[in-house]
Formats: structure tokens, sequence, C-alpha cells
């Protein structure tokens, strides 16, 4: 694994491992409509700054545009308004709910699958997100929760489309001629944090406006860090991740969130580890090791030429 694509992986690994303790200073003066608005709007501010650094522009073209709102649906929006609609999804089990935010890598997979393209995931790399799944469920013991709820089945559905939307975003920065629009990761984080201002600006009315926000050094700090880190640059690190390496590899980064927020929560919490929660954290990062080792070269004296294998070990959207 490159150095450059080892550091993107930390870094989206560390901020949204460390996400919780962030939010719980912004919870301090806002709620959590009020905390998406103010979030993305920050994180889409900065974005927008740092293209017109890099002298890029913002896509042009109806047919683009609806692809980039319905990645923003899928990953953002719909997953909010499942839990409105259901009475029980907020009241869920808070370890099943981690399980099922860990299942996103599983769900590329399936939907890879479906889609009748297992050529996009490697069975090395299947293997490795089976086992940190496998980690996960460990880690967490969700033995007790009820699977058969709808509480449960909301989160499965943004599982999945969590899923289907990275799934949109490799199509989105592949090549021209495979189908997609070449698009850089810099530009998707932009559209998918001015996207997610118009989200959560039609949600601000569903308690934004409840009570008044209060803003502190420490609060205007977190929000800072959220929305700049969080939402723009490190979303980006994760989009040039799933150019890289495809969005089945890439998603695997998900797995190391609770691991990060684990051990966050025995730095700065005094969280006692059990022996349970040390071997599940040994088994996800074991499933990551194995879905990062790189991929052997081929013999020189295959009958595969050279002139057809290097184009599609550099497509961004090929298996990784």
């Amino acid at each position: 694994m490159r150095f450059d694509s080892a550091a993107r992986f930390a870094a989206v690994a560390l901020m949204w491992g460390s996400s919780y303790f962030w939010i719980k200073i912004v919870f301090g003066g806002l709620n959590s409509a009020q905390f998406s608005f103010f979030r993305i709007l920050v994180g889409a501010v900065a974005m927008l700054g740092i293209l017109a650094l890099g002298r890029e522009r913002l896509p042009r073209g109806a047919g683009v545009w609806a692809r980039l709102v319905l990645i923003a649906f899928l990953a953002n929006a719909l997953p909010v308004l499942l839990v409105e609609l259901v009475d029980d999804a907020v009241g869920a089990d808070a370890d099943m709910v981690s399980v099922f935010n860990a299942s996103v890598p599983l769900c590329v997979v399936l939907l890879c699958l479906a889609a009748r393209r297992a050529d996009r995931v490697p069975a090395r790399v299947a293997a490795g997100l089976v086992v940190g799944f496998a980690g996960v469920l460990v880690l967490y013991a969700p033995w007790g929760a009820e699977w058969l709820s709808a509480g449960a089945a909301v989160n499965a559905a943004a599982a999945i489309a969590y899923g289907w939307s990275m799934l949109l975003m490799e199509k989105l920065m592949g090549a021209e001629e495979g189908g997609g629009r070449a698009m850089t990761p810099l530009v998707l984080a932009t559209t998918q944090a001015v996207i997610g201002v118009g989200w959560a600006g039609i949600n601000m009315p569903n308690g934004g406006f409840d009570s008044t926000p209060h803003f502190s050094a420490s609060i205007i700090g977190a929000l800072l860090v959220l929305g700049i880190l969080n939402t723009g640059l490190v979303y980006m690190c994760f989009a040039w991740l799933i150019r890289e390496e495809g969005a089945a590899k890439a998603s695997g980064v998900l797995y190391a969130v609770p691991v990060v927020l684990t051990l966050g929560m025995v730095l700065l919490e005094d969280y006692v580890l059990g022996t349970r929660e040390i071997l599940g954290m040994a088994v996800i990062v074991a499933g990551l090791i194995l879905t990062r080792l790189p991929q052997r070269t081929a013999p020189a004296g295959r009958t595969r030429s050279a002139d057809r294998a290097t184009p599609a070990a550099k497509s961004p959207a090929a298996v990784r």
C-alpha cells in the first residue's frame, strides 16, 4: 500500500472515529438540526474556497447534478427521512445501530454481486471485509437486539443506501471512456457539501427553530473541525480512496471507525476495555490488513500482455 493511500486511510479513520467527541462539544449549545445545518454550511464554504484556489469548477449539466443529488440523498437525506417516518428507529439498540453502520462494506459487495459486477471485488478484499465485520460483531456483541423490528429495517435500508452512494461516487470519478465523468475528489466533495446545505436547510424546521443556538469558543472550534475537516477535506480523502481503490476496498475504512472511537473512549473517558472488545478490535484490524495487502503482480511470462494489464491496474474504477 502506497504511503499517500495509507495517509488518506488514516485521516478518514481518525477523523470519523473521533467525531463523537467533537459532536459532544457542539451539542452543548446546538440541537441536532442546528448542528447539521451549521456543520455542513462551514464545510461547504471551506470547500468552495479550496475549489477556487485550486482553479477547479463545479460541474455543469443537469444530468451530472441529478446524479450528485441522488448521492447526497442516499448518503444523507434518506437515513434522516427514514428515522423520522419510523417511530421506534430513534430508540433502536445502540449496538445494533453500530453494527448496521459497519455493515456498509458488505452492502457494497452485495450490490456489486447483484449488478453482476463481482469483478470489482477481489476475493481477498471480500474475505477481509467478512473478517472485519466478524470483528465488529465481537466488539459490540449485539446479541440481545431486536433484529426483527422497524428500527432494524430502517438501519439496514440506510446501510444499503450508503453503499449504493459509494458505487455511484466510484462511477462519477471513473474514466470517461468507461461511462464515468472523471470527476476529481475535490469537486465531488465540494458538490456534496453544497447539496448538503440544501438538505440541512430543508430539515431546519424539524426542531432547528425550537431553541436559540449558543456559540462559545469551544463550540465554534468543534464546528470548524467537523465542518472543514470531517465534512470537507476528510470526505475528499474518502472520495480519493474510492477513486483509487474502488468502493469495496475503500469502504473498509468504516471498520476502522469503531476501533478509533473505542480507543478514544479509553483515552478521553477512562473507559475500561474488556477481553471481548480487545478481541473484536484485533479481528477488525486483521480484516483490514487482509483487504489492504498489496496485490500480487502477474509474472512476466504470463500470456496476458503488459500493455493489457497496466491500464486496468491504473484505472480509477478498477478493482484493487
